[in-house]
Protein backbone atom coordinates (compact mmCIF):
# COMPACT_ATOMS: atom_id res chain seq x y z
CA UNK A 1 0.00 0.00 0.00
CA UNK A 2 2.63 2.25 0.82
CA UNK A 3 4.25 1.59 -2.69
CA UNK A 4 0.77 2.53 -4.06
CA UNK A 5 1.10 6.28 -2.12
CA UNK A 6 4.34 6.99 -3.39
CA UNK A 7 3.66 6.03 -6.57
CA UNK A 8 0.27 7.93 -7.08
CA UNK A 9 2.26 10.93 -5.07
CA UNK A 10 4.94 11.04 -7.63
CA UNK A 11 2.07 11.01 -10.29
CA UNK A 12 0.71 13.89 -9.02
CA UNK A 13 4.24 15.77 -9.05
CA UNK A 14 3.99 18.73 -11.46
CA UNK A 15 7.65 19.35 -11.67
CA UNK A 16 9.75 17.16 -14.23
CA UNK A 17 12.80 17.15 -16.01
CA UNK A 18 13.16 16.81 -19.23
CA UNK A 19 16.03 14.58 -20.81
CA UNK A 20 19.43 15.31 -21.23
CA UNK A 21 21.50 12.50 -21.91
CA UNK A 22 19.67 11.26 -25.06
CA UNK A 23 22.18 12.12 -27.61
CA UNK A 24 25.99 13.13 -28.18
CA UNK A 25 24.96 16.51 -28.53
CA UNK A 26 23.44 16.70 -25.57
CA UNK A 27 25.94 14.84 -23.69
CA UNK A 28 27.83 17.82 -25.17
CA UNK A 29 25.87 20.17 -23.90
CA UNK A 30 26.86 19.04 -20.29
CA UNK A 31 30.25 19.05 -20.32
CA UNK A 32 29.31 23.02 -21.96
CA UNK A 33 26.72 24.13 -19.38
CA UNK A 34 28.05 27.03 -16.72
CA UNK A 35 24.57 26.68 -15.14
CA UNK A 36 21.95 23.83 -14.92
CA UNK A 37 19.42 22.57 -13.17
CA UNK A 38 19.28 19.46 -10.48
CA UNK A 39 16.44 18.07 -9.14
CA UNK A 40 16.14 15.37 -6.41
CA UNK A 41 12.58 13.75 -6.20
CA UNK A 42 11.92 10.69 -3.26
CA UNK A 43 11.01 7.21 -4.50
CA UNK A 44 10.64 4.14 -2.87
CA UNK A 45 11.39 3.35 1.02
CA UNK A 46 8.79 6.19 2.19
CA UNK A 47 9.98 8.21 4.91
CA UNK A 48 13.85 7.14 4.99
CA UNK A 49 13.49 8.15 1.14
CA UNK A 50 13.02 11.76 1.45
CA UNK A 51 15.67 11.61 4.15
CA UNK A 52 18.24 10.76 1.94
CA UNK A 53 16.87 13.57 -0.75
CA UNK A 54 18.35 16.43 2.15
CA UNK A 55 21.12 14.26 2.50
CA UNK A 56 22.49 13.59 -1.19
CA UNK A 57 21.56 17.40 -1.94
CA UNK A 58 23.72 18.35 1.35
CA UNK A 59 26.27 16.30 -0.51
CA UNK A 60 25.95 17.91 -3.55
CA UNK A 61 26.35 21.33 -1.93
CA UNK A 62 29.43 20.50 -0.66
CA UNK A 63 30.83 18.98 -3.55
CA UNK A 64 30.00 21.84 -5.64
CA UNK A 65 31.62 24.51 -2.90
CA UNK A 66 34.78 22.41 -3.43
CA UNK A 67 34.85 23.38 -7.09
CA UNK A 68 34.29 26.78 -6.81
CA UNK A 69 30.57 26.25 -7.91
CA UNK A 70 27.49 28.93 -6.30
CA UNK A 71 24.32 26.80 -5.59
CA UNK A 72 20.97 28.49 -5.49
CA UNK A 73 18.01 26.35 -3.80
CA UNK A 74 14.95 27.30 -6.18
CA UNK A 75 12.72 24.98 -4.41
CA UNK A 76 12.50 22.82 -1.63
CA UNK A 77 9.58 20.69 -0.32
CA UNK A 78 9.60 17.28 1.85
CA UNK A 79 11.34 14.83 -0.90
CA UNK A 80 11.61 17.09 -3.51
CA UNK A 81 14.60 19.73 -3.95
CA UNK A 82 15.27 22.13 -7.38
CA UNK A 83 18.13 23.76 -7.32
CA UNK A 84 20.45 25.80 -10.14
CA UNK A 85 24.26 25.11 -9.87
CA UNK A 86 27.00 27.48 -11.28
CA UNK A 87 29.85 28.00 -12.49
CA UNK A 88 32.68 26.80 -14.88
CA UNK A 89 32.36 23.07 -14.86
CA UNK A 90 29.18 22.59 -13.51
CA UNK A 91 27.15 20.39 -16.19
CA UNK A 92 30.68 18.41 -16.38
CA UNK A 93 30.48 17.64 -12.81
CA UNK A 94 27.25 16.61 -12.35
CA UNK A 95 27.01 14.78 -15.78
CA UNK A 96 27.22 11.51 -14.25
CA UNK A 97 23.70 12.00 -11.53
CA UNK A 98 20.77 11.65 -13.41
CA UNK A 99 19.09 8.54 -12.65
CA UNK A 100 17.97 6.28 -9.61
CA UNK A 101 20.12 6.40 -6.65
CA UNK A 102 19.68 3.60 -3.88
CA UNK A 103 20.46 3.84 -0.65
CA UNK A 104 20.36 0.61 1.64
CA UNK A 105 20.73 1.34 5.50
CA UNK A 106 19.25 1.28 8.58
CA UNK A 107 17.26 4.38 8.80
CA UNK A 108 17.72 7.33 10.93
CA UNK A 109 14.19 6.91 12.23
CA UNK A 110 14.18 2.61 12.41
CA UNK A 111 13.74 1.84 16.14
CA UNK A 112 14.16 -1.97 16.07
CA UNK A 113 17.17 -1.90 13.80
CA UNK A 114 15.88 -3.29 10.38
CA UNK A 115 17.87 -2.72 7.02
CA UNK A 116 15.93 -1.08 4.38
CA UNK A 117 16.42 -0.08 0.85
CA UNK A 118 15.43 3.06 -0.31
CA UNK A 119 15.38 5.11 -3.80
CA UNK A 120 15.88 8.44 -5.02
CA UNK A 121 15.49 10.25 -8.57
CA UNK A 122 17.79 12.70 -9.62
CA UNK A 123 17.44 14.91 -13.16
CA UNK A 124 20.04 17.15 -14.41
CA UNK A 125 19.26 19.67 -16.93
CA UNK A 126 21.54 22.05 -18.61
CA UNK A 127 20.27 26.04 -18.89
CA UNK A 128 21.32 26.68 -22.77
CA UNK A 129 23.15 30.13 -22.82
CA UNK A 130 21.02 30.65 -25.93
CA UNK A 131 17.55 29.84 -26.87
CA UNK A 132 16.85 29.56 -30.50
CA UNK A 133 13.36 30.53 -29.83
CA UNK A 134 12.56 32.12 -26.97
CA UNK A 135 8.83 31.94 -25.14
CA UNK A 136 6.43 33.85 -26.19
CA UNK A 137 3.96 35.86 -23.76
CA UNK A 138 1.13 34.24 -24.79
CA UNK A 139 2.60 31.18 -24.19
CA UNK A 140 2.79 30.90 -20.80
CA UNK A 141 0.60 31.39 -18.00
CA UNK A 142 1.57 32.52 -14.23
CA UNK A 143 -0.05 31.94 -11.26
CA UNK A 144 0.95 33.10 -8.28
CA UNK A 145 -0.15 31.53 -4.41
CA UNK A 146 1.92 31.87 -1.13
CA UNK A 147 5.39 30.84 -0.70
CA UNK A 148 6.76 28.04 1.24
CA UNK A 149 9.88 27.11 3.26
CA UNK A 150 11.82 29.33 5.78
CA UNK A 151 10.83 33.17 4.85
CA UNK A 152 9.50 34.65 7.75
CA UNK A 153 5.97 36.86 8.05
CA UNK A 154 6.67 38.50 4.68
CA UNK A 155 6.64 35.41 2.71
CA UNK A 156 3.25 34.24 4.45
CA UNK A 157 1.74 37.42 4.27
CA UNK A 158 2.34 37.88 0.01
CA UNK A 159 1.45 35.68 -2.66
CA UNK A 160 5.73 34.80 -3.40
CA UNK A 161 5.62 31.61 -4.97
CA UNK A 162 4.99 31.47 -8.79
CA UNK A 163 4.16 28.78 -11.04
CA UNK A 164 4.89 29.00 -14.73
CA UNK A 165 2.96 26.86 -17.22
CA UNK A 166 3.64 26.45 -20.90
CA UNK A 167 0.52 26.35 -22.57
CA UNK A 168 0.93 24.13 -25.66
CA UNK A 169 3.06 21.52 -23.65
CA UNK A 170 1.83 21.53 -20.46
CA UNK A 171 5.13 21.86 -18.86
CA UNK A 172 5.06 23.28 -15.63
CA UNK A 173 7.23 24.48 -12.78
CA UNK A 174 6.92 25.69 -9.51
CA UNK A 175 9.08 28.29 -7.54
CA UNK A 176 8.32 28.89 -3.72
CA UNK A 177 11.77 29.92 -2.05
CA UNK A 178 12.76 32.74 -3.50
CA UNK A 179 11.87 35.97 -1.02
CA UNK A 180 9.88 37.91 -3.67
CA UNK A 181 7.57 37.14 -6.96
CA UNK A 182 10.17 38.86 -8.85
CA UNK A 183 12.84 36.62 -8.33
CA UNK A 184 10.83 33.38 -8.35
CA UNK A 185 8.96 34.28 -11.59
CA UNK A 186 12.59 35.22 -13.35
CA UNK A 187 13.79 31.60 -11.89
CA UNK A 188 11.00 30.16 -13.07
CA UNK A 189 10.68 31.31 -16.66
CA UNK A 190 14.18 30.42 -16.63
CA UNK A 191 13.75 26.37 -16.08
CA UNK A 192 10.42 26.83 -17.89
CA UNK A 193 11.82 28.08 -20.97
CA UNK A 194 15.18 25.29 -20.44
CA UNK A 195 12.54 22.64 -20.37
CA UNK A 196 10.91 23.42 -23.29
CA UNK A 197 14.31 23.82 -25.17
CA UNK A 198 14.87 20.32 -24.12
CA UNK A 199 11.89 19.09 -25.28
CA UNK A 200 11.74 20.44 -28.23
CA UNK A 201 15.09 18.44 -29.08
CA UNK A 202 14.39 15.73 -27.75
CA UNK A 203 11.06 15.39 -30.05
CA UNK A 204 13.20 14.50 -33.00
CA UNK A 205 14.13 10.98 -31.34
CA UNK A 206 11.54 10.07 -29.10
CA UNK A 207 8.21 11.20 -26.93
CA UNK A 208 8.83 13.56 -24.29
CA UNK A 209 7.30 11.24 -21.72
CA UNK A 210 9.29 8.46 -22.48
CA UNK A 211 12.57 10.08 -23.05
CA UNK A 212 11.91 11.77 -19.27
CA UNK A 213 10.86 8.24 -17.90
CA UNK A 214 14.66 7.01 -18.78
CA UNK A 215 16.29 9.53 -17.29
CA UNK A 216 14.28 9.92 -13.82
CA UNK A 217 12.46 6.28 -13.53
CA UNK A 218 9.20 5.81 -11.37
CA UNK A 219 11.71 5.57 -8.28
CA UNK A 220 11.66 1.81 -7.99
CA UNK A 221 14.38 -0.56 -7.75
CA UNK A 222 15.59 -1.46 -11.10
CA UNK A 223 18.17 0.43 -13.43
CA UNK A 224 19.81 2.01 -10.58
CA UNK A 225 22.86 4.10 -11.28
CA UNK A 226 24.54 3.97 -7.74
CA UNK A 227 24.14 2.48 -4.31
CA UNK A 228 24.87 3.65 -1.20
CA UNK A 229 25.26 0.58 1.24
CA UNK A 230 25.89 2.75 4.79
CA UNK A 231 26.18 -1.02 6.50
CA UNK A 232 29.22 -1.99 4.57
CA UNK A 233 30.61 1.92 3.92
CA UNK A 234 30.38 1.21 0.03
CA UNK A 235 28.93 3.25 -2.93
CA UNK A 236 29.15 1.30 -5.68
CA UNK A 237 28.35 3.52 -9.10
CA UNK A 238 26.60 0.94 -11.43
CA UNK A 239 27.08 3.05 -14.50
CA UNK A 240 30.81 3.93 -14.33
CA UNK A 241 31.58 0.35 -12.82
CA UNK A 242 33.82 2.39 -9.93
CA UNK A 243 33.75 2.37 -6.60
CA UNK A 244 34.63 3.37 -2.96
CA UNK A 245 34.48 2.09 0.89
CA UNK A 246 34.29 5.65 2.06
CA UNK A 247 30.64 6.25 1.92
CA UNK A 248 30.71 8.92 4.87
CA UNK A 249 33.09 10.81 2.95
CA UNK A 250 31.21 10.76 -0.31
CA UNK A 251 28.18 11.85 1.93
CA UNK A 252 30.88 14.73 2.59
CA UNK A 253 30.81 15.99 -0.52
CA UNK A 254 33.83 13.88 -2.04
CA UNK A 255 32.76 12.22 -5.08
CA UNK A 256 35.49 12.36 -6.71
CA UNK A 257 36.38 8.73 -4.63
CA UNK A 258 33.82 7.02 -6.99
CA UNK A 259 33.84 9.29 -10.21
CA UNK A 260 37.76 9.58 -10.85
CA UNK A 261 39.06 6.15 -10.54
Amino acid sequence: KERENVKEEQEQREVSLAPSLASRKEIRSFFDASEIIVELQFGEGGQDSKIFVDELFAAYLKYAQSLGLKAELLHGSEGHIIAKIMGNGAGRAFRHEPGKHCVQRIPPTETKGRKQTSMISVAVLPIPKKVEKPLMDSEVEITTTKGTGPGGQHRNKTESAVRAKHIPTGITVFIGNGRDQHSNKREAISILTARVYELRKSQAESEYGASRQAQMGGGGRSDKVRTYNFMESRVVDHRLGTKTSNVKAVMKGQFDLILKQ
